[in-house]
């Protein structure tokens, strides 16, 4: 028997991402794109990954606030997309929160589907970067038919329908789809719990990013070094040592330097941004609110590197709820959300949760998904006719993004222990 007052019904929004090492894979090719279609797509590619950029940093100062002192690595790409996916079944001052919270370049349903197919396109066939979209529907209801068919052809998702109700057997479902999607790294990312006869839709996004360093690190070079916490507090980790010619940047305006690490047979590489002192990360943090990544990259160049970097590994949970708040995006989430585009059912929506899930390994094969390092430079004296090579050494907290070429920032984070 239905109640006579009308409940919202929830939408569960979900995304995880995992980084880990592969040994010994052999990678195929990152896929080629035409050259007619860069030059006619380029322009977009950047706007999308500088629209990115801001939403990351933003997301990254709530989560820093929120979690201070502790390490961070979560997907800016897959929460915007999960959310951008539930902003195509929204309408009116929910629609328009979304779109300023995000960050997007358009209102426009249709446009906004197909600025983040650019992307999920590119990587479709990729064996490094895996991004996969999912919409769990709650038996016995529809989806309306424009928002089933954009996120079909844009986001790439097919729908299927569950039974909410059976609670148990309907996170399972869902936990398997993600387990699968991320190698088998990500268990358990939504409970039993959450779920009920009144939950109606959950999307899901799952990034899964695998790569072999371009240049990778000498196993019997690492050796157990000091890495410093802070000004007083240390701690010893395994230390890889590299000797090769890499993009580097010196930030005086940051305060900071920047080194970018490629990986093997793609556009992606990993961005490390180390303060120039021990402590001086959440100032760098602060520098970074008004610094865009691509303006980073842009003052890269090449050199010969002397890199030192801790092999790390980092996991991260968070509900961002609050979050989404605080970026303006609070409609969503209370029982005067209007997602009335969604479902072809009359039936009031709201957004119970968004739960974003991480975790990074980095070793002297490569990483999956994220990596950061940090590094003070100084020069080192030698005899050679070459300039005297960069000393990038990462033993203090640091800032770090796995970006591809157009610096779309996939992944982002920060190491402050180890």
């Amino acid at each position: 028997m239905k109640s006579s007052t009308p409940h919202p019904r929830s939408i569960w929004i979900l995304t995880a991402c995992w980084l880990l090492p592969l040994l010994g894979l052999v990678l195929s090719s990152f896929p080629p794109v035409q050259s007619a279609d860069v030059t006619m797509a380029d322009a977009a590619h950047q706007e999308f990954a500088r629209r990115l950029a801001l939403f990351s940093i933003n997301v990254y100062g709530k989560l820093s606030a929120h979690k201070p002192g502790e390490n961070i690595v979560f997907s800016p790409f897959s929460i915007q997309t999960c959310a951008a996916m539930a902003r195509l079944g929204a309408e009116k001052e929910t629609a328009t929160q979304l779109d300023h919270g995000l960050g997007l370049a358009s209102s426009e349903p249709k446009q906004i589907a197909q600025s983040f197919h650019q992307v999920l396109a590119a990587y479709q066939d990729s064996q490094i970067l895996r991004i996969a979209n999912k919409i769990f529907v709650m038996e016995g209801y529809q989806l309306r038919q424009e928002f089933d068919q954009l996120l079909s052809t844009q986001f790439l998702s097919a729908a299927q329908n569950v039974d909410f109700a059976k609670n148990v057997q309907a996170a399972a479902t869902i936990n398997n789809w993600v387990e699968q999607r991320t190698n088998h790294l990500i268990k358990d990312l939504v409970s039993a719990e959450v779920l009920s006869s009144n939950s109606r839709l959950v999307l899901v996004n799952a990034i899964h990013f695998k790569g072999t360093w371009q240049h990778q690190f000498s196993k019997h070079l690492t050796r157990p070094e000091t890495f410093h916490l802070d000004g007083e507090r240390t701690v010893q980790v395994p230390m890889m040592s590299l000797k090769e010619r890499l993009r580097f940047a010196d930030l005086p305006a940051l305060d900071a330097k920047a080194l970018e690490l490629p990986y093997k047979d793609s556009d992606l590489s990993m961005l490390i941004v180390l303060p120039n002192t021990k402590t001086g990360l959440p100032a760098l943090e602060e520098k970074l609110r008004l610094t865009t990544l691509s303006q980073i990259t842009q003052a890269l160049h090449e050199t010969r590197v002397v890199l030192k970097l801790p092999r790390f590994k980092a996991e991260f949970q968070v509900e961002l709820t609050e979050v989404f708040q605080e970026l303006g995006m609070s409609r969503m989430f209370t029982d005067q959300a209007q997602f009335g585009k969604m479902l072809q059912s009359p039936e009031q929506l709201k957004v119970s949760a968004i739960i974003h899930k991480a975790f990074i390994e980095v070793n002297e094969e490569g990483t999956e998904a994220a990596a950061a390092t940090g590094m003070v430079m100084c020069f080192a004296t030698m005899l050679t006719y070459e300039p005297q090579p960069v000393r990038f050494h990462v033993k203090h907290p640091f800032n770090y993004y796995i970006i591809n070429k157009d610096s779309t920032n996939l992944f982002a984070g920060r190491i402050n222990k180890i």
